[in-house]
């Protein structure tokens, strides 16, 4: 009997100090890890940039223009678009049965609303430690272009490859655009192409 009490009082006094043990190990505590700075991550909502652009109408010389862009992300791979062109039109006049449609030096003013949608992705790399992401989209614009003394819808397509950089981007563009202008019409004018480079940043 007194083997049986003995048993007893060791196998209480082996649990109370294994409970107690336990007790001083296992006690868990808060841990960040590192989950705290996400509030200071930076998030790129869009970007804007200004550029050069060079424009062949129909019956045209090449003519330069000033080009001003942002871009909005709107999803994983589309992005909303606003440009505003600034440039010379002509350079030469034109007269048709002793009318003048064309003056010599005609300004443009163009800008237009539309959209981007991201074809292809990938990082590009020259020296195989430094990796710069690159993007092909194409895109298609709607807007206004006035030049001389009338104006007329402007609707374009075309294709942009964007080099991604950390605090600014580079974009190359090439499209075709039409222009439903009459006076543009009656010369031959009323459509053409454009190739463009700007740099900008991320906002």
């Amino acid at each position: 009997m007194t083997r049986l009490k003995a048993m007893a009082l060791a196998a209480i006094f082996c649990g109370g100090f294994s409970v107690t043990a336990s007790a001083e190990v296992y006690q868990p505590g808060m841990q960040g890890n590192g989950l705290n700075d996400l509030d200071d991550t930076l998030v790129q909502h869009g970007m804007f940039g200004a550029g050069f652009a060079s424009t062949l109408t129909s019956n045209n010389e090449h003519q330069p223009s000033m080009v001003f862009s942002g871009r909005y992300f709107a999803g994983e791979k589309w992005y909303l678009l606003g440009e505003l062109q600034l440039g010379t039109f002509s350079s030469s006049a034109v007269e048709i049965d002793g009318e003048e449609l064309r003056a010599e030096s005609e300004e443009a003013l163009r800008y237009s609303f539309g959209a981007g949608y991201s074809l292809l992705q990938g990082t590009a790399s020259t020296s195989g430690i430094r990796a710069v992401p690159w993007v092909l989209a194409t895109e298609f614009n709607v807007g206004e272009q006035t030049s001389g003394d009338t104006s007329g819808r402007y609707t374009s397509l075309g294709l942009s490859v964007q080099f991604q950089g950390e605090r600014i981007w580079t974009a190359l563009g090439f499209r075709e655009f039409l222009i439903s202008d009459e006076r543009l019409e009656q010369l031959g004018s009323d459509r053409g192409m454009q190739w463009d480079i700007s740099l900008g940043m991320w906002f």
